[in-house]
């Protein structure tokens, strides 16, 4: 089996790395630069191959996703994890560059990432595409993460759209993947004391959450999510009696 993961280097797209591998399942995974290609390798174990890539670039997706064909063989599951959150602003104080930069990754690159998937796919017959979801979502709308929720907003109405196009190729879906709150860097971005708090309550560590999301994965789901209701709910409750905190 081959799993490829955009944005593999750290957060929650390392977590899948490791967890993958740990199931002894080929991984290819994408990075920005050399040196964070390098450094994430460097704590891996078992077969895995780690490229260089800007997902902004259409020719460089494709580039590395044949290099990693050649490398395992025909991708199973391609993973659609790199993104980037926005500066804490309201959207008249964000700069262009800000804007567009995150566009790009968090939905143009998942577009791009999706396309050569599924082209890939319709050539072998099968084959599953997983976009990451976030705030956003499901239709919260929160002051200075206006763009950032409208690029998540954006790419489950995409995924799912995308569906419609392939109910000819049984074996071929997009399906989305619900994290939940996990404590890396972007959601740490720019907190303030009362999304600390809720975080403190529902969040997890990347090595609680990772697991859970490549289980369902492996079992083919099309819809992953980590913090269900019922989950919310259970941690909302003990919150009373037990005080929580941010784990780091």
């Amino acid at each position: 089996m081959h799993i490829f993961i955009t944005g593999g280097t750290r957060g929650i797209g390392h977590g899948l790395v490791k967890e993958f591998l740990s199931k002894d399942i080929h991984v290819s995974f994408t990075g920005t630069t050399e040196e964070s290609v390098r450094n994430a390798s460097s704590k891996l174990q078992g077969s895995f191959f780690g490229l260089v890539c800007d997902i902004r670039d259409y020719g460089n997706i494709l580039d590395v996703s044949e290099r990693a064909i050649e490398k395992f063989g025909a991708i199973d599951v391609w993973i659609n994890n790199a993104g980037i959150d926005q500066d804490r602003k309201t959207v008249d104080l964000l700069t262009d560059d800000n804007i567009k930069k995150l566009i790009d990754i968090n939905v143009i690159g998942s577009m791009y990432g999706t396309k050569i998937a599924i082209t890939h796919f319709k050539k072998q017959k099968s084959g599953i595409v997983y976009n990451m979801e976030g705030l956003g979502s499901n239709g919260m709308k929160i002051p200075e993460t206006v763009i950032y929720g409208s690029s998540k907003c954006l790419i489950t109405y995409f995924s799912e759209a995308a569906n419609k196009e392939l109910k000819k190729n049984k074996d071929i879906f997009v399906g989305r993947l619900q994290p939940g709150m996990v404590f890396t860097d972007l959601l740490m971005n720019g907190m303030d004391d009362g999304a600390a708090k809720i975080a403190a309550i529902l969040g997890n560590k990347v090595e609680v959450v990772t697991p859970y999301l490549v289980k369902g994965i492996l079992k083919k789901k099309r819809v992953v999510k980590w913090l269900t209701t019922r989950r919310m709910f259970f941690k909302f409750a003990k919150s009373i009696f037990v005080k929580a905190k941010i784990e780091r």
